[in-house]
């Protein structure tokens, strides 16, 4: 008679937890992008996820907070995937510039919940807090993607993560700007123009100027 290995019934709990866990940050984002922020509620995520609402506060304690999670761990898996698909002779800067023009030709998709991302983070503390959280995991997951385009790196080289901070900051940044402006923009081509700059270094001139989105 067998013995069932006692770490197997754990994993798929952990398995289980984290899937459960997914699916309703997934329901929470496909609402926001739906239906916008306002006219849904943490039952109504939960009844598109098909858990209970005990379930849902189990894993978040908002509707907030669970599109804040869902959209920064589907952004992250998909700049990393992207990462590892980047031509194997460009360098670091070049590889993130390649990665964030591929994830920016589907960026109208995306658009709506981008901007409704950044408006609930200028306007809740709580949810800007968070998404700082998950951004110390997006550095270092950049920084493991980005590394062995370095040659020669030493264990304590920090240059991969001070990258990863850099093109997180001004990211950040270009979406707000993107969020707040009153003149239509793209927001592809802003983040591509910050990441040339940070190239460039930011004592020379402009590495080039954004186009304006026609409306």
């Amino acid at each position: 008679m067998s013995k069932t290995d006692p770490a197997q019934p754990a994993a798929l709990r952990s398995r289980n937890k984290l899937r459960v866990r997914n699916e309703i940050a997934a329901a929470a984002m496909s609402l926001a992008v739906e239906r916008g922020l306002s006219h849904f509620s943490a039952d109504d995520i939960a009844a598109a996820a098909q858990v209970g609402r005990a379930t849902f506060f189990r894993y978040f304690d908002s509707k907030e907070s669970a599109v804040v999670v869902g959209f920064y761990e589907n952004r992250l898996q998909e700049l990393v995937a992207s990462l590892g698909e980047a031509p194997a002779q460009l360098g670091p800067v070049d590889a993130l510039i390649w990665s964030f023009t591929k994830l920016g030709a589907d960026f109208e998709r995306q658009s709506k919940l981008v901007r409704l991302l950044a408006t609930m983070l200028l306007t809740s503390p709580s949810l800007r807090a968070k998404a700082l959280d998950y951004q110390a995991s997006y550095e270092q997951a950049i920084a493991t993607a980005i590394a062995g385009r370095y040659e020669n790196l030493a264990a304590d080289d920090l240059r991969p993560r001070w990258l990863a901070a850099s093109t997180l900051a001004v990211s950040t940044t270009c979406v707000y700007h993107w969020s707040a402006s009153e003149v239509p923009l793209s927001l592809p081509d802003l983040v591509t123009a910050a990441l040339q700059q940070l190239k460039a270094g930011f004592d020379t001139a402009p590495a080039a100027k954004p186009r304006r989105r026609r409306s």
